[in-house]
């Protein structure tokens, strides 16, 4: 299963529409929504990953902007599989 490119880009596919029902209650003024807070838990967190994921993938020669924006965006959703090659790094 963790070997599985489709059960990744699964979980890749629930933060995105986490994110964007989180926009669309910002947008409609609910900012103290329990999801959008919880959108800003998972962006803070996978902010905080950034150092640990460059660590992880660095033997691969990973381009960092890439590796910021997919790691702030997905997290350990994105730099797990890419890790184990399921995904570009470069």
């Amino acid at each position: 299963m963790l070997e599985n490119r489709n059960f990744w880009i699964a979980h890749m596919v629930v933060l995105i529409v986490l994110y964007v029902a989180g926009l669309v209650l910002v947008l409609q003024g609910q900012t103290g929504h329990l999801l959008v807070k919880l959108d800003i838990i998972i962006l803070v967190f996978h902010f905080l990953e950034i150092p640990w994921a460059y660590k992880v993938l660095k033997p691969r020669n990973p381009n960092v902007l890439r590796l910021c924006v997919m790691t702030l965006v997905f997290g350990l959703v994105w730099w797990v599989p890419a890790r184990r090659g399921l995904f570009a790094v470069s």
